[in-house]
């Protein structure tokens, strides 16, 4: 968990504490372990490498080449982090995408990212390397995922009132750096996540894919990240992969919408 208190004093925002813990709203961390893919066992959690998919399944395609695995979340692993009790108990999710050409989402860009689910035997899945022939973007180096608990908050919470513009600009550095801290060596830790409020970089990110919806959710945010092969969504952006609760309640992981944003 976020070191909140000594932050929120960096930011001279500790006489709001209250009002903005109670706009929290729980994530999950999805936290990068540098290992051999060989050392990843077939069906755990990862992100980059090849993916480990039912023996059946072929590998998601796009215009006229294949999407680029991005990730798998063993949802067996991932569920004891889920503190709002939004996944599914088990399974396998997979998210790939048109990395090389990065389409924004809009009209037309339809196809250009696939989220999966897979329900069964973990003794049915093969690690599959991708059937593309170009160079670039075919796979990212291989992480295993580990995961977290973490909190994320609104740009605009309900609960708070802004004495100034000053105030104001302290809310926002102080919910930069709790999603989006540096590390001990000044870079900036990637804010790979599930569930939670996105890290909106232009419009919120919700209303944009979501207008009028029903209570939508965050599925994934995914960074821009250099251990990912020097991957930048953009100029500096996120992936953001969302669909309405009712949907994710009942794995209706086709319903998937998507948009990327950067600066």
């Amino acid at each position: 968990m976020q070191k909140v208190d000594p932050l929120l004093s960096e930011h001279d925002l500790t006489h709001k504490k209250l009002a903005i813990t109670a706009a929290f709203k729980h994530a999950i961390k999805l936290g990068k372990n540098k290992i051999d893919e060989m050392d990843i066992p077939v069906g755990s959690s990862k992100i980059g490498g090849s993916p480990d998919l039912p023996a059946g399944w072929e590998f998601p395609r796009y215009e006229d080449d294949y999407l680029t695995f991005m990730l798998q979340v063993n949802l067996s692993e991932a569920k004891p982090y889920d503190k709002d009790n939004l996944l599914p108990e088990s399974g396998i999710l997979y998210l790939f995408y048109e990395a090389l050409e990065q389409p924004w989402g809009f009209d037309g860009d339809e196809g250009c990212f696939k989220v999966l689910y897979f329900a069964g035997d973990l003794g049915e899945l093969e690690r599959k390397k991708s059937p593309s022939i170009r160079t670039e973007f075919v796979a990212f180096p291989a992480f295993q995922l580990s995961f977290e608990t973490m909190v994320t908050l609104p740009e605009s919470p309900e609960t708070l009132d802004f004495a100034d513009d000053d105030e104001e600009a302290n809310y926002f550095d102080f919910r930069q750096e709790l999603v989006q801290p540096e590390d001990r060596n000044g870079k900036v830790v990637p804010a790979h996540y599930m569930l939670g409020e996105p890290l909106n970089i232009q419009d919120d990110v919700l209303e944009e894919l979501f207008e009028g919806g029903k209570d939508p959710v965050l599925l994934f945010q995914i960074d821009s990240d250099e251990e990912l092969a020097d991957v930048m969504w953009g100029d500096s952006g996120m992936l953001y992969f969302c669909m309405e609760r009712e949907d994710l309640m009942e794995k209706r992981f086709d319903r998937v919408r998507f948009t990327l944003q950067c600066f």
